[in-house]
């Protein structure tokens, strides 16, 4: 028994041999480095300069959403690269600033994509402000821009929604 186990064991270890080898000569990088040439690379194709572009995709944590993000808003909402590139950089939900941006400007017309850039960044929850926007515009019949500000500046207390009570 004794010897069926050592051959068993010498059988295994020289069958894994190749597959051990074969992993120590792949490249130890971390994966993450693909992503952010990727990143660089879309944002260059993009416009963005190869300088803002490395500096911008290397300090992210995610930079296929950095890259995903400005192209969406410069294709979607027709705003300049480099100004998509400051605002997705300078938000935590990229692809929510995206969507909102793309979905407000359609409202605005061509004249003043960059403010519902610029009102989709300032948001904190850039989703959630676009619903609040157009659901205004749609059935208090405000317009684009009376919606936008109501929607920036919307405060939440809780007593104007249930007021206190006093106890007995």
């Amino acid at each position: 028994m004794k010897n069926f186990l050592v051959k068993t064991i010498r059988l295994t270890a020289t069958a894994s041999l190749p597959t051990v080898l074969f992993t120590m000569t792949i490249s130890q990088r971390p994966a993450i480095a693909g992503l952010i040439g990727n990143c660089v690379n879309d944002l260059i194709d993009s416009g963005v300069v190869s300088e803002q572009a490395a500096a911008a995709c290397s300090d992210v944590l995610e930079p296929t959403e950095l890259s995903s993000c400005v192209g969406d808003i410069q294709n979607g909402a027709n705003i300049k690269a480099q100004d998509a590139l400051q605002a997705c950089y300078r938000v935590r939900r990229p692809q929510d600033l995206a969507r909102c941006t793309i979905d407000l400007s359609g409202n605005l017309g061509e004249s003043k994509p960059t403010m519902a850039l610029d009102y989709c960044r300032r948001s904190l929850l850039p989703t959630r402000y676009a619903e609040c926007t157009l659901d205004l515009q749609d059935t208090a019949e405000l317009s684009s821009m009376k919606a936008m500000e109501t929607c920036i500046t919307a405060e939440f207390f809780p007593s104007t929604i249930a007021p206190e009570t006093t106890q007995q």
